[in-house]
């Protein structure tokens, strides 16, 4: 994720001093290190100590764990943030106290503004050490997957890092000697090495990867971002590159580390350029987003796709390509390479059950089902009491749309470790949409039992329960979520999901006008929340409101149940024409759409007249 500070007098004063920290704290135990000794003469004066710090990769999100005051905490790996993040509800978990940024200190996230504060951990577990009283920052939006919080540049970039994702680790190495002019892409052997230099601009203290790109040969420079699950272009380099508005093809709605949504794209681009990489025929995302740093974002497809390493001693990135995709969106490669110019993998012991998991998970992310499913069913085998495994294989087998696979995945996940509230989750909804509710339920308050009030999870319980036809156990797991997470960007979402429950059943109807207002007010993008509104103000009998808010709802999108809300709407105010164009629109649009209506519990227009109300 791409996080930014903003400040006018203090900018980066927590870096820094968490920097300087942990500069202080690794020196007292850099004798832990795994040394590497690499046998070419070039590297004769030269060595580097790394540490390895593994990384599971779940849906799309690399995920490091920490121990944080002694409790196992998911972090996402993200090198696109300078800072480390735990997010509200996790900080309430821990019972962390929390204080103000320093003064004149704000942040910006992906697509906005991002309000946090401080806290400090008096005990983080890294690496089989522990770091005493360490800063982060709390605040942004739930990530899902059991992600609790980022694990940011303020540690990933105090030292040289390696990302080497496809086999799930990233290395903090720090070079020894005489280091200033060896390639430190030591795995290479025959391939081609992609060499950039990072661009800093006239901030040196920045530690974010920049280097130059060009898209269809217009320069700009990019963002090294693994908490970005797509590389993206910005629409103002994607039109500076010459991509067409009758290009872009609508890909909905994109959020981030910040509040807010913004418009979304897929285009196809001629030509992508990272230093000597030639990448053709690419389809990438375009994101309606506005950045000073940079036009586009080189995301986890990019990382999988290479092994990198970051140079802070010559501040250069190195990197080689793995001889797969590129791109998530496409199946591009570089036109000067082909499989022989690839890095060869690393190898990996065919015993350690982690390292197999953590390339499988990798191999999932990148649809490369069938070394996936050959990695993870091994490290099942060797390790058949480890929960993670069992998840990360359903985690496979529900891409791979088996369905039955992954539900016995899950339950034998469940079985060796009962609080993997993420896998049963995924279980109780697979459960859900294979018909047996009884089984459903049971995982449902289970997790609603067991969970902290304030668990990300709660929405999606909720969700469940709705889909269920559990009304009330729906509402309070919506009560729960709602009022732990006033600053989540998936606040109006929520709030929409409880007014639209509540209008449907025709019930506590004034909560659930101020719950749709609150949404379309917070998300004014967003067609679903004025429409859900709209519908509220007709169970209100108040017609003349419900066509305002139909009308906002069809501007942004012309969905059926709006067009035919609408001339139920009009119907009501004695305006026939108008009422019957759009119902006749709407059933051409969507046959079934009475019957959809009667579903809703509305009253059909034939039973409508003026001045009733159409809710029973």
């Amino acid at each position: 994720m791409n996080h930014r500070l903003v400040s006018a007098s203090q900018k980066y004063i927590c870096q820094l001093k968490n920097t300087q920290q942990f500069s202080r704290q690794f020196s007292s135990f850099i004798l832990l290190l795994s040394l590497l000794i690499v046998t070419d003469s070039t590297w004769a004066q030269c060595k580097l100590e790394q540490m390895e710090i593994p990384v599971h990769i779940v849906n799309r999100r690399p995920i490091a764990t920490l121990k944080l005051n002694g409790v196992d905490v998911p972090l996402l790996v993200d090198s696109g943030a300078f800072f480390s993040f735990l997010t509200p509800s996790t900080a309430t978990e821990l019972d962390l106290y929390l204080k103000k940024l320093p003064s004149g200190l704000s942040l910006e996230g992906y697509t906005g503004r991002i309000e946090a504060k401080l806290t400090r951990v008096e005990k983080v577990g890294l690496l089989g050490t522990e770091l005493k009283n360490v800063e982060f920052i709390v605040g942004g939006n739930e990530l899902g997957s059991g992600i609790k919080g980022i694990l940011g540049r303020n540690i990933l970039a105090i030292a040289d890092t390696e990302y080497d994702l496809a086999h799930g680790v990233v290395r903090l190495s720090f070079p020894k000697g005489d280091c200033k002019k060896n390639n430190f892409a030591y795995w290479a052997g025959e391939a081609p090495v992609i060499v950039a230099p990072l661009e800093t601009g006239f901030n040196r203290v920045d530690t974010a990867i920049h280097v130059d790109v060009k898209v269809n040969g217009t320069r700009d420079q990019a963002l090294l971002d693994t908490g970005a699950p797509w590389t993206t272009l910005t629409l103002k380099y994607a039109k500076k590159s010459g991509i067409e508005e009758q290009d872009l093809i609508p890909n909905g709605r994109t959020g981030g580390a910040g509040e807010g949504f913004e418009k979304s794209w897929t285009a196809r681009v001629a030509r992508v350029e990272v230093a000597e990489e030639k990448i053709n025929d690419s389809r990438l995302r375009v994101d309606d987003v506005t950045s000073k740093n940079q036009g586009m974002i080189l995301g986890l497809d990019y990382f999988l796709s290479h092994r990198i390493y970051v140079s802070r001693l010559q501040n250069q990135m190195y990197a080689t390509w793995n001889g797969v995709p590129i791109f998530a969106q496409g199946s591009a490669t570089p036109s000067q390479f082909d499989n022989r110019y690839a890095a060869l993998p690393a190898d990996v012991p065919k015993n350690d059950a982690d390292a197999l998991a953590r390339r499988g998970s990798a191999a999932t992310s990148a649809e490369n089902y069938a070394k996936a499913l050959e990695d993870l069913n091994q490290a099942c085998a060797l390790a058949p009491d480890v929960s993670e495994y069992r998840y990360l294989r359903a985690q496979l087998h529900l891409d791979m749309r088996q369905p039955n696979l992954a539900l016995a995945d899950l339950d034998e996940a469940i079985r060796l470790d009962p609080a993997k509230d993420e896998a049963r989750i995924r279980r109780a909804s697979l459960r859900a949409g294979k018909g047996d509710k009884q089984a459903a339920l049971d995982d449902l308050k289970k997790l609603g039992d067991t969970l902290p009030p304030s668990s990300h999870l709660r929405i999606k319980i909720a969700d469940l329960y709705n889909a269920l036809d559990q009304t009330q156990q729906a509402l309070t797991q919506f009560d729960l979520w709602i009022k732990t997470h006033q600053k989540d960007s998936k606040l109006a979402a929520a709030l929409n999901s409880r007014c639209w429950l509540r209008t449907k059943l025709n019930l506590d109807l004034k909560l659930a006008l101020q719950d749709c207002k609150d949404a379309a007010s917070k998300d004014k993008g967003s067609a679903a929340h004025h429409d859900s509104l709209a519908w509220t103000y007709l169970r209100l009998n108040d017609a003349a409101q419900a066509i305002e808010a139909f009308d906002d709802a069809i501007k942004i999108e012309a969905k059926p149940l709006s067009i035919y809300g609408r001339g139920l709407a009009k119907l009501k105010l004695n305006d026939t024409n108008g009422g019957e164009a759009d119902l006749a629109k709407a059933r051409a649009l969507m046959p079934n759409i009475d019957e959809r209506v009667r579903k809703y519990g509305f009253k059909l227009v034939e039973e409508a007249k003026p001045n009733e109300a159409l809710g029973e």
